[in-house]
């Protein structure tokens, strides 16, 4: 409720008509109307007074309830997750946006629009450059105000990763580096330092859950670099997505890959294109099918919490209800249209090329 209209509600509960409620204050009946319209509000020097006069808090005058903000702040992170399980980039920004107006001294709504905003970049979507600008001058902000230290790692992160952007204008290796420079070793980090901390009997089920998502997280970074090292002859790019598949296959020797499913079509994207780039058409087919069903097995996963099953990671569980993405539609869509690619030119119109996409059509 409006200031105005909790003093109507009182003074009414009160039996007062507005012009006995004016004399209690020394003003005018036509100031009392427009408070209870809402056309203006009481002066700061009546706020105390008002609260006094009708025997309630500060709080309670102004509308505000206890735990309102973090209510508040706990349904923007909802929806976020909706939104972000979605792939909905630029709605999550003006949401973000919203609360930070709202809320403009919170540093979770900053890191939040900030994480939104750099995703963004990341998807291509418009306006880049300002979004960028926007991105940095949140992080810089947190950076110099806020204590948390997890808000400030973030903060650390994305100014790295934004400041390595070539294709930004404002791309800065120093920059870059001096932020990274600002990191703590991964030794001293968080989810590893809890694998020491959890030393007791009772903890073995919360220590070992630490170590199987640390070994997850390590295994995806290792394959990561592998996959998208562009630094590298495609030969050498070749040879490292095998690698990159073998580790995989090892750690996931059941192929229960569940939210990883989607690491694997990436790998035989990249496989497909360098086949395709040296006209093997077997090879190129292979690889395709293979990246198509782990496209599809990653669009089907059910939803709710779901176990890992290998004996080295089982301790851990996946749900894709709380994977973002910055992309809408489906991961077969996604990776349907990285085959216009021109390197795929040369199977285009193959009848075996049509049927397999047939097979896997995307359905948005």
């Amino acid at each position: 409720m409006s200031i105005g209209s909790i003093i109507k509600t009182k003074r009414k509960q009160k039996d007062l008509t507005q012009e006995q409620f004016a004399e209690y204050f020394n003003i005018s009946v036509s100031a009392v109307s427009q408070w209870e319209s809402e056309k203006t509000i009481p002066d700061f020097s009546l706020l105390v007074p008002l609260a006094n006069f009708f025997d309630i808090t500060l709080d309670e005058l102004l509308g505000r309830t206890p735990g309102e903000k973090e209510m508040a702040i706990d349904e923007y992170n909802k929806t976020d997750m909706s939104l972000a399980n979605e792939g909905k980039c630029e709605t999550r920004i003006e949401m973000w946006r919203e609360a930070l107006k709202r809320f403009p001294g919170d540093y979770h709504c900053m890191t939040m629009l900030a994480n939104s905003l750099f995703l963004s970049l990341v998807a291509n979507t418009k306006d880049r450059e300002d979004k960028a600008k926007e991105c940095v001058l949140l992080c810089d902000r947190i950076l110099r105000d806020c204590t948390e230290t997890s808000e400030r790692e973030n903060a650390v992160q994305t100014l790295v990763y934004i400041y390595s952007m070539p294709d930004i204008s404002f791309a800065d290796e120093e920059k870059a580096v001096e932020y990274a420079s600002k990191a703590g070793s991964m030794l001293i980090s968080s989810p590893f330092l809890l694998e020491t901390a959890y030393f007791t009997k009772e903890s073995r089920a919360k220590r070992m859950e630490i170590k199987h998502e640390n070994r997850i997280f390590f295994l995806s970074h290792l394959t990561s670099s592998l996959v998208y090292d562009k630094d590298v002859s495609p030969e050498d790019h070749l040879s490292a997505l095998e690698c990159a598949l073998k580790l995989w296959k090892t750690v996931f020797y059941d192929e229960n890959y569940l939210f990883y499913h989607c690491r694997l079509a990436d790998i035989y994207f990249y496989i497909a294109k360098i086949q395709a780039g040296r006209k093997n058409k077997k090879e190129t087919f292979d690889a395709i099918e293979k990246m198509l069903f782990h496209a599809r097995s990653y669009d089907l996963l059910p939803p709710g919490e779901k176990h890992y099953t290998s004996k080295f990671i089982n301790a851990t569980t996946s749900n894709i209800a709380n994977t973002s993405k910055n992309y809408s539609g489906s991961y077969i869509c996604l990776v349907l249209n990285l085959m216009n690619q021109k390197e795929f030119d040369f199977i285009r119109n193959d009848s075996d090329y049509l049927a397999l996409i047939k097979e896997y059509q995307c359905n948005g």
